[in-house]
């Protein structure tokens, strides 16, 4: 299953349980604030499926502030009760489970999805999508601005060769999944994060100009050093925008494509116009 069909799919089904719920208490003569507190899951669970952990974050922080201030009427004419204390904390937890934890899995799910498909598409070191895979992607977003003018952006990742100097193998390798994890939980869901076969990471943005991805960068990189605890020289990053920088994203697909790969083998472009 596609990561994308899982979002529709999760989402539906969770329209449909608030939905059913909200026509179930009807009857009930209900709170119109809390028919509201429970339409306002959705903003937690959107986030969390369609931009990962941090996205989720937002929205759970943006309904429970919803909620909070359509409460506040209740609030200064009772003053907070026992029962006005357990309704907020209740919607503020369950807001922020569905968008933290949520996030946090649907991050996870993502890749596992890519690898139980029938195509290798993930390193295995790393856990994020390896050479190939990236090479089809940008090869698909390549081929959504030639057509359509679809903006996107790269961002590279590469340590300096010092960085891993006189460690030992598993030390290595600990490294390589922390930096990927790190990644994969500091852009969104749309954006997908690889590792070349040289070793620099790579983030693919969709509907991103170069401006946006260097702001990207600079926040990855930054992320970066403080994890790992290495000077800025350490980790070296570069930018590439399809306006500006087609030539050299071109010769990147290139230089990654496999050699039995035709640069016309590319995944449905609509995958990459429909995200976002």
């Amino acid at each position: 299953m596609k990561y994308s069909r899982f979002e529709l799919l999760v989402l539906g089904v969770g329209v449909l349980a608030i939905t059913g719920t909200i026509a179930f208490s009807l009857s009930a003569k209900p709170d119109g604030i809390e028919i509201l507190a429970q339409v306002l899951l959705l903003l937690p669970l959107t986030g969390a499926l369609h931009w990962g952990r941090n996205g989720g974050l937002l929205a759970a922080v943006l309904a429970f502030l919803v909620y909070l201030i359509a409460r506040m009427p209740m609030i200064l004419g009772t003053g907070w009760t026992t029962g006005t204390v357990q309704l907020v904390l209740i919607h503020g937890v369950t807001y922020g489970f569905i968008g933290i934890i949520g996030g946090e899995l649907c991050g996870r799910l993502k890749y596992f999805f890519a690898r139980s498909s029938e195509s290798p598409s993930i390193d295995e070191c790393s856990r994020v999508y390896n050479q190939r895979f990236i090479a089809q992607m940008l090869g698909a977003l390549l081929g959504g601005w030639d057509r359509y003018s679809a903006p996107f952006s790269i961002v590279t990742l590469q340590l300096a060769d010092g960085v891993m100097s006189g460690l030992s193998h598993a030390r290595c390798s600990a490294l390589v999944k922390a930096v990927a994890n790190h990644l994969r939980n500091d852009v969104r869901m749309i954006d997908d994060v690889g590792r070349l076969d040289d070793g620099r990471f790579v983030l693919l943005l969709p509907h991103t100009p170069k401006a946006g991805a260097e702001v990207a960068g600079a926040r990855v990189r930054s992320g970066i050093r403080d994890l790992i605890g290495a000077k800025d020289e350490s980790v070296v990053v570069t930018v590439l925008g399809c306006a500006d920088d087609t030539d050299a994203l071109r010769g990147l697909l290139e230089d990654i494509s496999p050699a039995e790969q035709a640069v016309a083998e590319v995944p449905d472009e609509r995958r990459v116009l429909q995200q976002g």
